[in-house]
């Protein structure tokens, strides 16, 4: 399947293009004639695989820009070149210094936006609502709401706190509901 956005070849089973991230589902469904309703494109979920292809093209960019410094340098000391190289050596070193960088941004975005396409996709199959970052209320705002309710998140930057806190809440809350039985029961 080629791509309507930038005109790359893609595997037929992908939901977004590997090259610029469009929503490929669209364009699968108009070709097999399903033209239902739009649905909604979650733009947190088209933005990660942005920056996960981003991630894995800059993370191999760098590492054959680190690679080809390094075979410069070593081709340099293999054949003593004079000391008048140095645009040579120059050049070398800023190609390693570009390529290192990117690998490892590269490597960062990759695997960032790669768990949190795995968190999304874990909770989205057990059926649990994904907060948006927009949303989210971090600690600091006073109203951190998986402690206080001990309700479970989905979204994996949220604080849930720690298993001894879910623990005792969780037994507060049975035997509150023990004591409330016997007393109705009375």
């Amino acid at each position: 399947m080629f791509c309507p956005s930038c005109g790359s070849e893609n595997q037929d089973e992908l939901k977004f293009c590997t090259r610029c991230g469009t929503n490929l589902g669209v364009v699968s469904d108009a070709l097999g004639g399903k033209l239902a309703a739009q649905s909604p494109i979650d733009e947190r979920l088209v933005n990660l695989y942005k920056d996960y292809y981003r991630g894995r093209n800059s993370m191999i960019i760098g590492a054959a820009a680190s690679l080809i410094a390094l075979f410069k340098v070593v081709l340099f000391a293999l054949l003593s070149l004079p000391t008048k190289v140095n645009f040579l050596s120059t050049l070398a070193a800023i190609l390693f210094t570009y390529g290192f960088v990117a690998l490892i941004w590269g490597v960062a975005k990759w695997n960032n936006s790669a768990s949190e396409i795995k968190a999304i996709e874990r909770a989205s199959s057990t059926g649990a609502p994904v907060k948006s970052i927009d949303t989210h209320q971090g600690l600091l705002s006073g109203q951190g709401p998986a402690i206080r309710t001990g309700a479970l998140l989905s979204d994996p930057g949220a604080f849930h706190g720690s298993v001894t806190e879910q623990t005792t809440r969780q037994l507060e809350q049975s035997r509150t509901h023990l004591d409330n039985q016997s007393k109705q029961s009375q």
